[in-house]
């Protein structure tokens, strides 16, 4: 699941305005709706974004994961005995 949260206060503390996105710098409306519903951008979007803000990706966007998804990572380290190589779900 996606969060943009911390797109807005990068936005704010920069100075730059959905307006100024959509209209100076090409980021389309669509995408701009899609953040705005914590919908999935493209890397490319991503990238453009951290260019424009001068930030990193979690500057941009927070990853989080369902219940579901942590219950399918936890079961797959289970099975591999790999516990490093999935992402850190908050529980062992």
């Amino acid at each position: 699941m996606y969060n943009y949260d911390s797109l807005w206060r990068t936005m704010k503390e920069r100075g730059i305005t959905t307006y100024s996105l959509i209209n100076h710098y090409n980021i389309s409306s669509h995408t701009m709706s899609n953040i705005r519903h914590n919908e999935n951008i493209t890397m490319e979007t991503l990238h453009k974004l951290c260019q424009i803000l001068h930030c990193q990706p979690n500057d941009v966007v927070e990853i989080t994961f369902t219940e579901e998804e942590k219950n399918l990572y936890r079961d797959i380290r289970r099975k591999t005995g790999k516990m490093n190589d999935f992402p850190n779900t908050g529980d062992s």
